[in-house]
């Protein structure tokens, strides 16, 4: 939800976007969007998501983003944001020698050869596309011409699919591989932003940075020790 809501337009005929700056004082928190138009009363409403006291401070779901959206369009960072993602790019080589075949099975899944997939934080980071995308990268020709065949081929979407323990293993170690590079990328780690938090010796634009780089490690953390657990289980 933002500043923008919609409502009717004077005549009735469609819903236009109507600037509603108290919303501007009413910081995020995690729920769901519950603001819209009152027809009966010719008003527009923001319903409460949970109790609150008197007293209490009002809080507003802007809606289902980033922190990095919230970071470059909002100037803050949510730190126990329920929507937040981690984007990565993969894709399968030009002179892979498996390369059309691995194009077509994915094309089977509506996945492109070279896409941006998303890890988020919790007991699921990935989802069935990024699953299916890493089985399907490290799949000898076998296994390729045998799923592209397939009527099941949606089942490499999910966890359970059966596939060889050799084929898991090797698609689990391909994502850990990507993600410490990922890890790697950054000049300093995890357990040194939180220190540099804790020291407070630093502008609020700084702070501001490191939250939001903190953010994106919690997560490639998070999955980092799924992948464990997927490989251990």
């Amino acid at each position: 939800m933002t500043r923008q809501n919609m409502i009717p337009s004077l005549d009735g005929s469609t819903m236009i976007n109507a600037l509603i700056p108290l919303w501007d004082l009413c910081n995020h928190s995690n729920g769901a969007i519950s603001t819209d138009y009152n027809p009966q009363l010719d008003r527009s409403e923001c319903l409460a998501f949970r109790d609150f006291k008197p007293g209490d401070q009002l809080f507003i779901f802007y809606g289902p983003r980033t922190n990095s959206d919230f970071f470059i369009h909002n100037g803050f960072v949510y730190e126990d944001n329920d929507n937040d993602l981690y984007w990565i790019r993969l894709g399968v080589s030009k002179s892979d020698p498996l390369q059309e075949k691995r194009k077509e099975l994915l094309n089977k899944l509506g996945i492109w050869s070279t896409a941006e997939f998303s890890i988020k934080m919790g007991p699921r980071p990935i989802d069935g596309r990024l699953l299916a995308f890493i089985r399907i990268f490290n799949m000898d020709e076998g296994q390729l011409e045998h799923w592209i065949e397939s009527e099941k081929s949606a089942d490499l979407q999910y966890q359970e699919c059966g596939l060889e323990t050799s084929l898991e293993l090797k698609s689990w170690a391909f994502l850990r591989a990507r993600i410490n590079l990922l890890q790697m990328s950054y000049s300093t780690t995890l357990e040194q932003d939180e220190k540099l938090l804790l020291e407070g010796a630093l502008s609020a634009n700084v702070q501001l940075a490191i939250k939001m780089r903190l953010c994106e490690k919690k997560i490639l953390k998070n999955c980092l020790q799924y992948i464990d657990e997927m490989v251990h289980k």
